[in-house]
């Protein structure tokens, strides 16, 4: 077996835990023999072990395989990133939406399809992915039948990215320039919410995320191998809210205007350790895998291991219930977590804008 390691990925970094579990996801999808991941102690780097020697050239090519093609024609101009910095608590445009609107094409590969899915009706949100509940249900069915008979991707990951188990009343969207509807439709509706790991921020969508983060790696080439052992920041890229980072404040900013300055290639990576985290609920309080619902903004909580683990045993520690422990340094809870090769516990809390969540805040080191 052979080790790799990825320098610019640290345990006690939410985006670069995030990225490190993206890449075992699609390394685990291409190469015949699963990988697997550890880390370099607490607070250390990355470490991808495989079956085939790798270098950080050869796995961002590996990487680098599973992009889309570049759309040959935008909406707006070009394909630039095109955000507004000053727009993630809701004013105006979305960062993370600028410069996608009207493109039909499918930045996710690794689950064709999934992110193209269409808007119910004219009266549902921007995210295709908030569903009436009915809808979702069905469609989880016919997809799990699917991944039955195929082995597919699509049920694990319709599932990760929309809870099926909990609902959020929803006012129906209007449009303003459209004809009055000839009979007057319920005051809400039941709709499904998408995952709490991403923080909804205006017009934000999981679509726009994933479509800004690829176009992001397609016009800056170096930003899937700079993810591994540096990371690139680019101006008016707000990193799908993951890193706090790339939030600037206004008074640091000699135009007096907040900004952006976020990594596509560390974020697209992130985007695909979504499938590793279910989405629970309890009563209509939704919850997912590691995410605490303590705070009324939510946390990431994560743990640093250091036994080589294969995605399925990645999911089954992070599912640990002492890795959820509301007081993980008990002498009781601590021998479980030494006995399962734990090396640290971190916590990230969501942070809050003027309207909307923000990104993730930095770590904070909860064990031992």
């Amino acid at each position: 077996m052979h080790q790799l390691e990825l320098p610019a990925l640290h345990a006690d970094d939410p985006l670069g835990f995030l990225a490190a579990l993206g890449i075992l996801e699609l390394t685990t999808a291409t190469l015949p023999t699963e990988p697997r991941l550890h880390w370099k102690g607490p607070a250390g780097a990355a470490v991808l072990t495989t079956d085939q020697p790798l270098t950080l050239d050869t796995l961002a090519e590996l990487l680098t395989s599973h992009l889309p093609p570049k759309p040959a024609t935008t909406a707006r101009t070009t394909g630039e990133p095109a955000d507004s910095a000053g727009t993630e608590d809701g004013e105006g445009e979305d960062a993370n939406t600028a410069g996608t609107d009207g493109e039909v094409w499918d930045s996710f590969p690794h689950v064709p399809g999934l992110l193209t899915r269409p808007r119910e009706d004219p009266t549902a949100p921007n995210e295709a992915l908030r569903m009436r509940v009915d809808t979702a249900h069905q469609a989880l069915r016919e997809l799990a039948q699917s991944e039955r008979e195929t082995g597919d991707r699509q049920a694990r990951w319709f599932a990760s990215l929309t809870n099926v188990v909990c609902f959020e009343d929803t006012k129906p969207k209007t449009s303003k320039n459209g004809p009055e509807p000839m009979e007057p439709g319920p005051a809400t509706l039941r709709r499904t919410p998408v995952t709490p790991l991403i923080a909804a921020a205006g017009q934000m969508t999981i679509t726009g995320l994933m479509q800004k983060a690829v176009l992001g790696c397609r016009n800056d080439p170096r930003q899937i191998r700079s993810a591994l052992d540096g990371w690139r920041r680019i101006p008016d890229y707000a990193s799908a809210n993951f890193d706090h980072r790339s939030l600037g404040d206004a008074h640091t900013n000699s135009e007096g205007k907040a900004y952006q300055r976020g990594a596509p290639g560390p974020t697209w990576l992130a985007l695909h350790a979504l499938g590793t985290f279910r989405l629970t609920a309890t009563g209509r309080t939704q919850a997912a895998t590691n995410w605490d619902t303590t705070d009324s903004r939510g946390a990431l909580r994560w743990p640093a291991w250091t036994p080589p683990l294969t995605t399925t045993d990645v999911t089954v520690l992070l599912e640990h219930p002492a890795i959820r422990a509301t007081e993980p340094s008990t002498n009781r809870n601590a021998r479980m977590l030494s006995n399962l090769g734990v090396t640290a516990l971190y916590t990230a809390p969501r942070t809050g804008l003027k309207q909307s969540n923000g990104p993730l805040a930095a770590s904070r080191h909860l064990w031992p």
